[in-house]
């Protein structure tokens, strides 16, 4: 099996000049996500998966919440092998605001969450995903991963394959 950490140093790109991430950052360093394989992806979720059950003991997942913005299906790759792993099937949901505020947070409040993405960088959207989770009655018990290119720790533990390069700040946050 591959290391992780050879994956992710085949899809980074290094830069002499900073470039924009997203809308609100910049770094040296781009991991090209969407050239991740197959193989990749599901070495990358297996990991993920494990260490999700190693963190997040003696508590349990039965939901994961897909944010919006991923490109690698990864959220898809993650439920089914955290599935696998404990024997039973976990659901996976899209999270979108207007499902949680019409019938999703009803219908999963009180379940234990894992809001999943491809890659954090500042964390806003997690962090806004987080709050409005909870205050559906669903509580997050933490955020899974590819890559954490976070500032620090965060209201959860960040769960993830990779830890990333560092990120600039291009604007204030807030």
């Amino acid at each position: 099996m591959e290391e992780i950490s050879e994956i992710f140093e085949r899809i980074s790109e290094t830069y002499e000049q900073p470039v924009p991430i997203g809308g609100r950052c910049e770094s040296t360093v781009y991991y090209r996500v969407e050239a991740l394989s197959e193989s990749d992806l599901d070495q990358c979720a297996e990991y993920v998966a494990y260490r999700i059950k190693n963190v997040v003991a003696p508590q349990s997942p039965q939901l994961f919440l897909k944010l919006p913005g991923g490109y690698s299906f990864f959220a898809e790759r993650l439920a089914a092998f955290y599935s696998e792993l404990v024997g039973k099937e976990i659901p996976l949901e899209q999270y979108l605001e207007s499902k949680i505020s019409n019938g999703l947070g009803t219908k999963y409040r009180g379940h234990n969450a894992i809001l999943v993405t491809d890659v954090i960088t500042t964390a806003r959207s997690s962090l806004e995903a987080h709050t409005k989770a909870t205050l559906r009655g669903i509580p997050v018990l933490c955020w899974a991963t590819l890559i954490d290119r976070t500032f620090g720790p965060g209201p959860v533990p960040v769960v993830s394959a990779y830890t990333g390069a560092p990120v600039r700040l291009l604007t204030q946050i807030g």
